[in-house]
């Protein structure tokens, strides 16, 4: 199953997710989206740990500052501290997510049916955790007012204690046409990336300064207007750019908001499709380790997975191992060699 029919996916099993929780912790979603560090502290068979954040932990992470360690007993749902109040939130019930589907025989069977489970688990996780902090029917409302746009994000925003984060995974599932919802760094890098149909999201950390739309809203910082662009565009990992897209972005508490389209954007009253669609660079992937958007050339004798330039597959994916010391997944390469520690925690 290709990338963007995972993220669209995993949408339903968010809705099992919510289903199961009910079944197990009855009232429990509703506590969780008011306070989810003191509801979990309650729970039996499971842990909160917040470390510091640590350079160099995307790769092989989850899509957020944090990981799920079964490594501990009982197993931990680990939290960077640093991360605002928000996604911190957010962040914790990503981690709770994997938790769900990994101790659910029917929710585990639902992942592992698709080609790339863990990147489908993972799109799991963001849907269940922005289902938990932006609850119906308020999301739908204000959705409904404005469509999957920028202004609804900054509604939500400031109406709910949900992070950016949560926002665009909400954002992407109503949106009615390709598109991409993203929260951008002042660096002009992507802090969190959501997509909806066809289109490839921007991969977290990746350079977002050449398209149009965040280079306008970088140079002025200052304003609370909405830019609009129609000749935005995502710049993948690999250099290529996707078809020109329909864009708007915003500040929202020192972070930019963008949301982009294919066509059809709700803001627009005319936004017809391009000569060129985004979905012509869909022959790319993501790799899972180093999250590198390359077009597959090479592939694993041993797991049948594409290689990535760095030769990353699901062989060395499967390697990953939590450091004992700051209880984050790690590369087999990011261990001290003789050490059980990371490289950052030796240093």
């Amino acid at each position: 199953m290709r990338m963007p029919t995972i993220h669209n996916a995993a949408q339903a099993q968010a809705g099992a997710m919510l289903n199961h929780l009910d079944q197990v912790a009855p009232g429990a979603a509703a506590r969780l989206a008011d306070d989810p560090f003191t509801e979990l502290a309650s729970w039996e068979g499971i842990r909160v740990k917040r470390v510091p954040e640590l350079e160099g932990t995307t790769a092989g992470s989850c899509s957020v500052s944090g990981a799920y360690s079964t490594r501990t007993a009982p197993p931990a749902l680990v939290v960077a501290e640093s991360l605002s109040p928000r996604r911190q939130r957010f962040t914790l019930l990503h981690e709770l997510g994997h938790h769900l589907q990994q101790n659910d025989l029917t929710l585990g069977e639902a992942a592992l049916e698709h080609d790339d489970s863990k990147t489908f688990e993972d799109a799991a996780c963001d849907a269940f955790a922005a289902a938990v902090l932006l609850p119906e029917p308020l999301a739908s409302a204000v959705i409904e007012e404005h469509g999957a746009t920028v202004e609804t994000a900054l509604e939500l925003y400031s109406r709910t204690s949900a992070s950016r984060a949560a926002i665009c995974v909400r954002l992407a599932a109503a949106m009615q046409r390709p598109g991409v919802a993203a929260v951008i760094e002042e660096s002009g890098t992507v802090s969190f990336a959501a997509a909806h149909g066809r289109i490839y999201p921007p991969a977290r950390g990746s350079d977002q300064r050449a398209n149009p739309l965040v280079k306008a809203s970088l140079t002025n910082t200052s304003s609370a207007a909405v830019i609009r662009h129609g000749n935005a565009l995502i710049r993948y990992s690999t250099g290529q750019d996707s078809a020109p897209l329909y864009g708007q972005a915003a500040w929202c508490d020192g972070l930019l908001l963008a949301v982009m389209y294919e066509f059809d954007a709700p803001w627009l009253p005319f936004s017809p499709p391009r000569e060129r669609q985004s979905h012509d660079v869909d022959e790319s992937t993501e790799c899972g380790v180093c999250t590198a958007c390359f077009t597959a050339a090479d592939w694993c004798g041993q797991c049948r997975e594409p290689r990535c330039p760095e030769g990353h597959c699901g062989c060395t994916r499967d390697a990953e191992r939590i450091c004992p010391g700051c209880f984050l997944l790690r590369h087999p390469a990011q261990f001290a060699t003789g050490f059980g520690l990371c490289v950052d925690c030796c240093s």
